[in-house]
């Protein structure tokens, strides 16, 4: 496995025996069997160890056997702690999501402070099969299902040339010491259901379904690089950037086939989803003005191009809605639903908002309250202080900073999931109703 592993490094140019590497070690068998690789082919490497806090005294004993062998080695040893769940919790994301941003983050750091050139992960080939399903689940694109690369960026992984038995088979026959990790058969988190129920499962329909699997996969890469080329080319020929402006030729753009995702390619990284952008595809043929906003962003529709600006500081927490657009799923998710009077029957639930859709101006506002904003809430035909309904219902200090308004000027529509302004309910003067979902 030596040999595969000096092999595998040269043909996919991953480090130079020169070069100085962090390698990250979590203490489970991949990690320490990559380790024990390098400490053989006598390569130029420190250690950088995460405790995340998730398991107890299993995450303190991992550590501690990542320090032993550190000691054994004689190897520069880099350990943090970090708590991933209130991390988690703080930023509305996953576990799993934050344990990656953490860890990266601190990798990234300490490659700067310690001048190492490349960051090595121990990830291998049924990694890259549980990622593909994972990826293919979350509609990612092509780039999300051409796999897990042995280089990006400066982070390498020298084991994808390995599945997870041979890599098992090494470390009990060179007695590498490991810890399992119990949560890795916990089925409530998405890769352990992959691992244990998908995978088996296909490989029982098929035993060459991982191989041929890999070889798709292979394929795959090799197609989303012809197809960035691609993106590429005509990128040169429509969009243009100057200082913080990009624009972006609209009769080219029409020209093209499947422009939506030519669109999505070239401006994704803007924060523009792909739902808003078929929204600006169908206004290429609309009257000039027209705009489109993502968290950090706006796209104004011109008449000849669309012009994408970041937003000023205090538009940033306020994102604009356009007619026809039927869901939005950030700062939050909100589905939206025209109906007829004739076919409508109301919904109680706080979390839904039927609204007189016929009273209301587009663009609708999504944004954060403001001191003195006032409002007549459902019911009532007088106006109250949004910040004396907080009061009233005796909301906390977290629960105000994270309610939204939905609105147009300075009007007030919508406290969302909360309560509805009467001056937009349905009447019997309704002739369409704008069904508003949050979901939560």
């Amino acid at each position: 496995m030596l040999a595969r592993f000096q092999k595998y490094i040269a043909e996919q140019q991953l480090f130079t025996g020169s070069q100085k590497i962090l390698l990250a070690v979590s203490g489970g068998v991949d990690s320490m069997v990559l380790w024990h690789l390098f400490e053989e082919a006598g390569l130029h490497y420190g250690i950088a160890h995460c405790n995340f806090q998730l398991r107890g005294d299993e995450s303190d004993a991992d550590e501690q056997l990542v320090t032993s062998t550190a000691n054994k080695y004689g190897v520069q040893l880099h350990q943090i702690k970090f708590n991933t769940k209130k991390v988690a919790n703080e930023r509305g994301i996953s576990i799993e999501m934050a344990a990656r941003d953490l860890r990266y983050s601190w990798f990234a750091d300490l490659t700067v402070e310690h001048n190492y050139d490349v960051i090595a992960v121990a990830h291998h080939t049924d990694d890259v099969l549980e990622t593909f399903f994972l990826n293919l689940s979350r509609s990612t694109g092509i780039r999300g299902l051409s796999g897990i690369q042995p280089k990006n960026g400066n982070v390498v992984r020298p084991l994808l040339f390995s599945n997870r038995e041979e890599i098992e088979a090494y470390a009990q026959l060179h007695q590498v010491s490991y810890r399992n990790d119990s949560s890795n058969n916990e089925l409530i988190y998405q890769r352990n259901k992959v691992r244990h129920q998908v995978l088996p499962l296909l490989e029982e329909l098929n035993p060459a379904f991982r191989k041929n699997m890999l070889r798709s996969i292979s394929n795959l890469h090799e197609i989303e690089a012809i197809f960035q080329s691609k993106i590429e080319d005509e990128k040169q020929k429509i969009v243009a950037k100057k200082n913080n402006q990009i624009t972006i030729k609209i009769d080219r753009l029409k020209s093209l086939p499947n422009n939506n995702t030519y669109l999505y390619e070239w401006i994704k990284r803007y924060g523009f989803n792909f739902t808003v952008i078929n929204e600006i595809i169908k206004s290429l043929d609309a009257s000039s003005g027209k705009r489109f906003y993502s968290e950090t962003h706006q796209l104004i529709k011109d008449r000849e191009e669309l012009i994408i600006v970041p937003l000023e500081k205090e538009q940033t927490n306020k994102f604009y809605i356009e007619e026809g657009i039927t869901q939005i799923d950030s700062p939050i998710n909100l589905q939206f639903e025209i109906k007829p009077i004739d076919e409508f029957q109301l919904i109680r639930n706080k979390h839904v908002a039927c609204i007189d859709a016929d009273l209301i101006e587009y663009p609708l506002m999504l944004s954060k309250w403001q001191q003195g904003q006032y409002f007549q809430p459902l019911g009532m035909t007088g106006f109250k202080k949004i910040s004396d309904f907080f009061i009233d219902q005796k909301f906390t200090l977290l629960q105000k900073e994270n309610t939204w308004i939905l609105g147009f000027g300075k009007q007030v529509i919508w406290i969302v999931g909360h309560r509805l302004d009467n001056r937009f309910k349905v009447t019997e003067k309704t002739q369409r109703v704008l069904i508003a979902t949050y979901l939560k």
